[in-house]
């Protein structure tokens, strides 16, 4: 089991912090350094937190988001083994070929680094703070997968969906890791496992319990036998035991586990204790 750590956003991002945990994991042993993905938080909103069961998230308009491909691009300068990711990039925040331009840049200055993690996106206010289309969510996310591929790929291309057309451009340089440069479909519901099986992708799974995250895996494996797995943890500031969510989740097949806690002075510690233990 692959086992990365989230970067400091949105508690506690600064140049320090960021700078303390990359390099932290670089030496340790860590897989991989992940960070995930908000424009323009609204102020009110009415769509749900999918992540825990009040359906609020514990951040809010003036949480301290920093930009998620800048940030994961400073990761990569500040270090030179770890994989990089985004888990994830909800679509209604951007367009395919930005997206495209961005990953393939941060693969190339990371040496083949890079993982890209997407979402069709649930704050459906920030879509629209941001003039994005949010209708046909799904939908958009499938073909802006196929968008993604091809402009990591080939010299130039044109791409006629039903609901993303593009006219024949280029997107250079490449990624190095070209068109396998791997994919993380995010959500909770039937379809992200349906749009991981199809498109050749692994789940991710964010703040569910084994038991949840194993039964995701199965129905994904299912329909694509060893297709990956991710999935998260979060720690509390005044729990310093991650030991019975790291077995529960490598007991439920769980390829990646992404580590999160808030940054705070006894961040290094933990990490020293938890790679220790289990690296």
């Amino acid at each position: 089991m692959r086992i990365g750590v989230t970067l400091p956003n949105p508690f506690g991002p600064s140049r320090e912090s960021v700078l303390t945990v990359a390099r932290t994991a670089e030496r340790l042993g860590f897989d991989s350094l992940w960070t995930n993905s908000h424009m323009a938080v609204p102020v009110t909103f009415a769509s749900r937190y999918p992540y825990n069961d009040t359906g609020v998230p514990a951040w809010d308009a003036t949480s301290t988001w920093i930009d998620a491909m800048t940030l994961v691009a400073f990761a990569a300068a500040a270090t030179e083994r770890v994989r990089l990711g985004v888990a994830v990039v909800p679509l209604i925040l951007t367009d395919p070929l930005t997206l495209a331009k961005q990953t393939a840049t941060i693969d190339l200055l990371s040496h083949g680094r890079f993982e890209l993690g997407v979402g069709a996106g649930w704050l459906l206010e920030e879509g629209r703070a941001l003039g994005h289309p949010i209708d046909h969510r799904r939908a958009r996310l499938e073909e802006t997968i196929a968008v993604l591929r091809l402009a990591w790929s080939r010299p130039t291309f044109k791409f006629d969906g039903e609901y993303v057309r593009v006219p024949e451009v280029g997107i250079n340089p490449h990624p190095p890791q070209g068109e396998r440069l791997p994919l993380w479909i995010g959500g909770h519901g039937e379809a992200a496992i349906r749009i991981a099986a199809e498109h050749g992708a692994g789940l991710f799974i964010w703040q569910q319990t084994p038991e949840r995250v194993a039964e995701y895996g199965r129905k994904l494996r299912a329909l694509r036998p060893g297709a990956p797995l991710a999935a998260s943890v979060w720690t509390p500031q005044n729990e310093r035991r991650w030991d019975d969510q790291v077995r529960g989740m490598e007991r439920a097949g769980v390829d990646l586990l992404l580590l999160g806690r808030r940054y705070d002075d006894r961040t290094v510690s933990e990490l020293e204790r938890f790679a220790a233990e289990f690296l």
